[in-house]
């Protein structure tokens, strides 16, 4: 499990390399693009019961 760990940790330091920046999401990411998505999707003339 701790290889498993590193292996991810290496990962993400290779994108960051790769990208040139250091990326940060917002802690409410997942909140924001659903907001997103249904501001979409509601353009599209479709409307979703909730």
């Amino acid at each position: 499990m701790s290889e498993e760990k590193k292996t991810l940790d290496l990962d993400e330091q290779e994108v960051k390399k790769e990208s040139g920046s250091d990326f940060k999401l917002s802690e409410t990411w997942a909140q924001d693009a659903l907001g997103d998505l249904e501001d979409w999707i509601e353009e599209q003339g479709i409307y979703i019961r909730q």
